[in-house]
């Protein structure tokens, strides 16, 4: 299995905080970089994810797998989440 998706690789892979802030001004998304860097903690807010997935090999599961990591809260199995 795969290493473990977290916020910090999603950043890393998507370029780095520069990059990022960059994508998202190019976008018309209005952003700084302490905001990116506090995603560390947060989570990536889902208005985000539009411009950061295509810079990433990640897709939205693994953005949410990794906001969950971040948030410190559980990450709903498939049988929990038909419920």
């Amino acid at each position: 299995m795969d290493a473990e998706i977290t916020v910090t690789k999603i950043i890393k892979e998507a370029g780095g905080v520069a990059a990022i802030e960059r994508a998202c001004i190019d976008a018309g998304v209005a952003i700084t970089r302490d905001a990116i860097y506090k995603w560390r903690h947060t989570g990536i807010p889902d208005r985000h994810w539009r411009v950061l997935i295509p810079l990433t090999a990640f897709g939205p599961e693994e953005f949410y797998r990794a906001n969950c990591i971040a948030r410190d809260i559980p990450y709903p199995e498939t049988s929990e989440a038909a419920e």
